[in-house]
This record gives C-alpha cells, sequence and structure tokens, in this order.
C-alpha cells in the first residue's frame, strides 16, 4: 500500500484507532501525524486535515486524496482477508455510504468525548516528508 494516512497526533483517540487498525489489519499504509506536514503539499487545508482522515499518494505521484469514511473504505478493502474487505465493500456501497459518512462525521466531531484520553503510548510516524 503506497499511500500515506494523515491523522490528528494530538487526538487520542484517533491514536487509538490507528493502533487498533495497524495491530488487526494485515495491510496497513505508512502513517503521519498532520501536525508534522504541509497539508498544502498533499493538496489539503488545515482545516481539512484537522477535521478527518485522509489518505494520499506519496509526493509526485497523481492520486486525489481520500478522505474520512472513504479513506477507512479503501484502507479495508486493501486487505486480504474477505471480512474486512466486505466491510469496506459495505461501507461504500448505497444505502450504507450514507451510514457510514455520518458515523465517521459524528465520531469525527465527538472524539475528544470518546475513550482514550489517558492513553499513554506513542506511536512513531512511519512516513517522513523529507525521505
Amino acid at each position: 500500500m503506497k499511500q500515506i494516512l494523515i491523522y490528528d497526533g494530538d487526538c487520542q483517540f484517533c491514536r487509538l484507532s490507528l493502533d487498533f487498525g495497524i495491530r488487526h489489519l494485515t495491510k496497513f499504509p505508512r502513517f503521519v501525524a498532520y501536525q508534522s506536514i504541509n497539508p498544502a503539499s498533499y493538496g489539503l487545508s488545515l482545516k481539512d486535515v484537522a477535521s478527518q482522515v485522509w489518505l494520499v499518494a506519496p509526493s509526485g505521484e497523481s492520486l486525489k486524496p481520500v478522505g474520512g469514511y472513504l479513506a477507512v473504505a479503501h484502507i479495508l478493502l486493501e486487505q486480504p482477508e474477505f471480512y474486512w474487505k466486505w466491510l469496506g465493500f459495505v461501507m461504500k456501497t448505497r444505502p450504507f455510504s450514507f451510514l457510514a459518512d455520518l458515523v465517521y462525521k459524528w465520531v469525527a466531531k465527538n472524539r475528544h468525548r470518546l475513550p482514550g484520553g489517558s492513553r499513554a503510548c506513542k506511536l512513531e510516524d512511519t512516513f517522513d516528508e523529507k525521505g
């Protein structure tokens, strides 16, 4: 998986979600906290990256950024296990895509209220913009 997942490195819920993905998904993209990059170099604004996760192409590759529930669905579709692929497919299929979008937006808006505030572990980025 060549894409890079941009996430909120200051959000403990986001870090827990990232940790879950790393532990449970066979194929996981490289990842970096938006606080460590220049979002404009990926065609995104600070508001974009602060509001949801994004899957972007490495510099020099032309792949449109994909955000929110679609980024999650894309990661799931890349998995070799049927159940993750199936979940990614369902998330992108109407009418479930509407529900996936609503749930993702609610979670993103309320992530500061969700579990994880006491997490002490620090995940290290697996991508460095400088090379």
